[in-house]
């Protein structure tokens, strides 16, 4: 037997969801707090799903049966309802922006879906939108480097789906958690380093610092460009041949032994340091416990007193001679890259005779210690 309007309107909802059939397959179900939507059950791969093509009233009982047997016809396959993703959108807007009080916003919502979904899959027919779908919508805004704007867009996405959902318009859907396609790229902060311009005045300052280990450990860091642990825990014992620091793997960021030509700027400097530490097992050994390095930021409070802070740090002598090794040395970015990368292929042993273009690096460190010795001196003249 068929239903009538009569009996679909005066339908009320019980403790449980129910059913009342039309006939043919087709039948209207009834939640629990009274919500209507016209149904019909299909088999696909031989597993029963069930086909949803809409809500009462939204959708009347003539145009319910005529759904019904367009899937019918299509070998009882969902058929299209022939509501779009882009009317399943306009619903949800109706109801959504009287609750946006900016127009502005409420511009810049609508414009969203405009811009970045409708074009899409806007004229997609909602219940067969799939997963990969959404996720080339939200990632195509991602690309263009706007990934809050693609968070938003996946939020509103799903929020369409949702309300669609509750409609009765589709069972279920695809859009659950779209965010989570989405990646944080993580973005470094470079360490502050000063204007290669300023480097000399920088030096002069360095020179004037009262604490001989952290004036001498400040001047041997520039020279070398090594990270500031790589320094704190240097050792005599890893001076190799009077011209070469070899630096064990376990001490590297890349675990890959790495090799410091020194340049004669830089061997000066160890000659002076030799004087008060010479006889302790680290060569900037702490003023106060000799048996120890100097503390983490010992280089770093040092910058700040000499007027630095926020401007240069231990780490950020690297940059610096970066910067300049590339716009204004001779030597290729390769050899450039193997002693700032640290990316050693050789054994400990003997390791600084057969580094990767080692000939070329020891040029390279007494290029770069004449350069800061070229711009510390015009500062001075």
């Amino acid at each position: 037997m068929t239903l009538t309007v009569r009996q679909i309107e005066s339908a009320k909802p019980k403790d449980k969801a129910y059913k009342l059939s039309d006939g043919r397959g087709l039948y209207l179900f009834i939640t629990k707090t009274g919500v209507k939507s016209w149904r019909s059950n299909y088999l696909e791969n031989g597993k029963q799903k069930t086909m949803t093509y809409g809500r009462f009233p939204d959708m009347s009982l003539a145009d319910a049966r005529i759904a019904h047997m367009n899937a019918k016809n299509n070998k009882g396959k969902p058929e299209t309802t022939g509501i779009t993703f882009k009317n399943a959108s306009d619903k949800w807007l109706k109801v959504k922006l009287p609750t946006i009080t900016s127009k502005k916003s409420q511009r810049q919502f609508i414009y969203s879906l405009e811009e970045f979904v409708y074009p899409f899959i806007g004229d997609l027919e909602i219940g067969q939108i799939k997963r990969v779908d959404l996720t080339d919508v939200v990632l195509k805004i991602q690309e263009q480097g706007l990934l809050e704007t693609a968070k938003r867009v996946a939020g509103r996405v799903t929020a369409v789906f949702d309300y669609a959902q509750d409609l009765g318009i589709i069972e279920s859907h695809p859009a659950n958690n779209l965010t989570r396609v989405l990646r944080e790229k993580r973005i470094i902060k470079p360490m502050p380093s000063i204007p290669y311009e300023e480097a000399g005045e920088l030096l002069t300052k360095i020179e004037t610092y009262n604490e001989t280990i952290t004036r001498l450990g400040l001047l041997f860091l520039a020279h070398t460009f090594v990270r500031t642990n790589e320094i704190r825990y240097m050792k005599w014992s890893e001076i190799r041949d009077g011209k070469f620091w070899v630096i064990p793997a376990e001490r590297m960021k890349m675990k890959k032994t790495h090799v410091v030509p020194l340049s004669e700027q830089a061997l000066k400097i160890l000659n002076e340091i030799e004087l008060e530490t010479g006889e302790c097992e680290y060569v900037f050994a702490s003023p106060v416990n000799s048996r120890v390095p100097v503390s983490e930021n010992t280089f770093l409070f040092a910058l700040y007193r000499l007027g630095y802070k926020g401007r240069m740090t231990g780490h950020g002598f690297r940059s610096l001679a970066s910067t300049v090794l590339n716009e204004l040395s001779p030597f290729s970015r390769d050899v450039i890259e193997r002693q700032l990368a640290h990316k050693e292929t050789d054994l400990v042993r003997a390791a600084y005779n057969r580094a990767e273009y080692l000939p070329q690096r020891i040029e390279l460190m007494d290029w770069w210690s004449d350069w800061l010795l070229n711009q510390k001196n015009a500062v001075n003249h």
